[in-house]
């Protein structure tokens, strides 16, 4: 049981990391569009970008280039460290 559970939580967080990357990729490629799939992606996505936005202005006002999925990517590691380590 505990292993089942935590085979679905890792793919859960793959998800997630697959979701921001995506999220990144299309945002080069198509710059400010909106539209069904990628409002659901933000669905899942900005919870965790959305901190590292907040993060990113405080420490750098201003900057040109948006560090969030970095940090969102930071966030859901430590996220999922914690995770594991309550489970194991």
């Amino acid at each position: 049981m505990l292993n089942t559970l935590g085979v679905a939580l890792s793919l859960l967080f793959r998800l997630l990391e697959g979701a921001i990357l995506i999220d990144v990729i299309l945002s080069w490629v198509m710059p400010g569009r909106r539209g069904g799939f990628i409002d659901l992606l933000h669905v899942f996505t900005d919870p965790f970008m959305i901190p590292g936005r907040k993060i990113q202005e405080k420490l750098i006002p201003g900057l040109m280039i948006d560090f969030s999925p970095i940090i969102a990517l930071l966030i859901l590691d430590i996220l999922q460290r914690i995770v594991f380590s309550i489970l194991l």
